[in-house]
C-alpha cells in the first residue's frame, strides 16, 4: 500500500501542477469568474473551490465571481472572462450553455477561457449552432478534460488545451483513508445515469442530492437571494456568503467519503473526490462516456484507481 500511495501521490501532484499553464493564458490580467454553481452538486462545488484556490495562490486579481443568477455585464477591455469548468458544456444543461454562448458572443474582443470541461451534445444541430457562434470569437480558449472533448472543441476554436479538472488543486498527500472495510456505492440519480446494474458488494449507497438533502432549503435560499440582491447591489455580499457556505457542503461530503475505504462510482467527482482523499475507487461510466474518457486521459495509471472489468 505504501508504494501504491507514493505512486498515487506523485500522479495527483503532477495533475495539480498542469494548471500552471492557465496562468500563461491569463497573462496577469484581471479576471471575471462566471457560471459558478449555486446548487447542490458537490462535484461542481469542488471545481469551484479548486478554482478559487488556484486564483488565490497565484494572486490573480478577480473582479467578480458570478453565477447565472447575478452576472454583472460591466466587463472592461483587456479583462479576461473565465467560465467555470465541469460537465455542462453541451445541450444537456441548456440554461448554462446558452449563458456561456451569449457572453462569448457579446464580448468578442475580451479573452475568454473556458476552464476544463467535458463537451457533449445530444443533438448535432445544437453542436453546429454552438460551433458557429464560438468560431466568431477573436480570442477564445477552451480547456477540455478528455480527448473526445478536444476533438469537439477544435471545431469551435483553434485554441484548445487538454487540462485536468480544477478540483485537483485541492489535493493533499496528508489525507489518509479509513480502514473500516466499508464500501460506498456513489451512483447517479440524474439524466447522466447509465442505469447499469452494479454487481459489486457495497455497504452504503447514495448520491449528492441524498447526501446533502437537509441543506437544500438553504441552497435554494441563496439562489433566490442572489437574484433579488443584484437589483439593490448586494449580490457581491451574498456571493461571498455562498462561497463560505459551499465549503460546509464540501466538508460534509469529504467526511462521508472518509468513512469508507473503497468507493464505487459512476460520478466523475465521486472518482475525483475519492482520489483527492487517497481512497481506492472503481470507476463506472456515465451515460455518454465522460468518466472513461477522463480516467483514460489522466488517472488510469494510479494504483488506487480501477475499472469494473479489472476489479477482482
Amino acid at each position: 500500500m505504501n508504494n501504491s500511495y507514493t505512486a498515487h501521490q506523485e500522479l495527483m501532484g503532477s495533475l495539480k501542477n498542469r494548471h500552471r499553464d492557465i496562468l500563461k493564458l491569463i497573462n496577469g490580467q484581471p479576471v471575471h469568474l462566471l457560471d459558478v454553481p449555486v446548487y447542490g452538486n458537490v462535484g461542481d462545488l469542488l471545481i469551484l473551490k479548486g478554482t478559487e484556490t488556484f486564483l488565490k495562490e497565484n494572486r490573480v486579481k478577480v473582479v467578480q465571481i458570478a453565477s447565472i443568477h447575478n452576472f454583472n455585464e460591466n466587463i472592461q477591455p483587456g479583462e479576461v472572462i473565465l467560465f467555470q469548468g465541469g460537465g455542462n458544456f453541451g445541450d444537456l444543461y441548456p440554461v448554462h450553455q446558452l449563458h456561456r454562448e451569449s457572453v462569448i458572443a457579446k464580448y468578442r474582443n475580451n479573452r475568454v477561457i473556458v476552464l476544463p470541461q467535458s463537451i457533449h451534445f445530444e443533438r448535432p444541430e445544437a453542436f453546429d449552432a454552438c460551433a458557429a457562434t464560438l468560431q466568431l470569437h477573436l480570442d477564445l480558449h477552451i480547456l477540455v478534460r478528455d480527448v473526445g472533448s478536444f476533438k469537439s472543441a477544435l471545431q469551435m476554436t483553434g485554441n484548445c488545451h487538454l487540462m485536468p479538472d480544477m478540483a485537483h488543486q485541492l489535493y493533499s498527500s496528508k489525507t489518509r483513508p479509513a480502514s473500516s472495510g466499508l464500501r460506498l456505492l456513489f451512483q447517479r440519480l440524474d439524466k447522466e445515469s447509465s442505469d447499469q446494474q452494479v454487481d459489486m458488494k457495497w455497504d452504503t449507497k447514495t448520491d449528492w442530492d441524498l447526501l446533502i438533502a437537509d441543506e437544500m432549503k438553504t441552497i435554494c435560499f441563496f439562489r433566490r437571494q442572489l437574484e433579488r440582491s443584484q437589483k439593490i447591489g448586494l449580490d457581491c455580499l451574498v456571493m461571498r456568503l455562498w462561497l463560505i457556505y459551499k465549503n460546509r457542503l464540501i466538508a460534509k461530503a469529504e467526511q462521508f467519503f472518509l468513512k469508507h475505504d473503497f468507493v464505487i462510482t459512476d460520478r466523475l467527482h465521486g472518482h475525483i473526490l475519492a482520489s483527492l482523499l487517497n481512497t481506492k475507487n472503481c470507476v463506472l461510466d456515465n451515460s455518454y462516456g465522460k468518466n472513461s474518457g477522463y480516467v483514460d486521459a489522466w488517472t488510469k495509471t494510479s494504483p488506487l484507481v480501477s475499472c469494473k472489468e479489472l476489479l477482482t
